[in-house]
């Protein structure tokens, strides 16, 4: 078995190559409008957090109404809904969604893996797929390709 070549970073090429990648400029990034929807206080920040962190315009909505409200204002590039919502549930906000802009980009967030659910979403328009707890690598290599739709 061979090891992966390494140069000064001691970081495997391949990871080195992964890594570029998934480097979008900061003022690329500061352009990207992301709309974070969650009841879940701690997960809605902690997301919140890394995505600011990385360098995203971030908006959070802790209630799906509130959510619809903030797409009639302001104009978002991805939307991030958790799938089991009180209220207006993640369901029904991302057919609300598709119905005013069919364009816009929806990830959703589930800890539960009702596979019904998570067909009818994929029906209804979600891109992607997120599981409790967040791994923020796989949301930041999703966000990195749908950058090029944002931009």
């Amino acid at each position: 078995m061979s090891m992966p070549m390494t140069h000064d970073s001691g970081q495997p090429a391949e990871g080195r190559e992964a890594a570029a990648l998934l480097a979008i400029g900061p003022e690329a990034k500061a352009r990207v409008r992301i709309l974070v929807v969650d009841d879940e206080h701690t997960l809605r920040e902690s997301c919140a957090a890394v995505l600011r962190h990385e360098g995203y315009d971030v908006t959070v909505s802790s209630r799906g109404q509130d959510a619809l409200d903030l797409l009639k204002r302001r104009a978002f590039d991805v939307v991030l809904v958790d799938l089991y919502m009180s209220q207006v549930d993640g369901l029904a906000l991302l057919r609300e969604i598709k119905l005013r802009r069919p364009d816009l980009p929806v990830m959703m967030v589930t800890a539960y893996g009702d596979d019904e659910r998570r067909r009818q979403a994929a029906e209804a328009g979600a891109l992607q797929f997120l599981t409790k707890p967040v791994d923020f690598d796989l949301l930041k290599a999703e966000l990195y390709r749908l950058s090029g739709s944002a931009q």
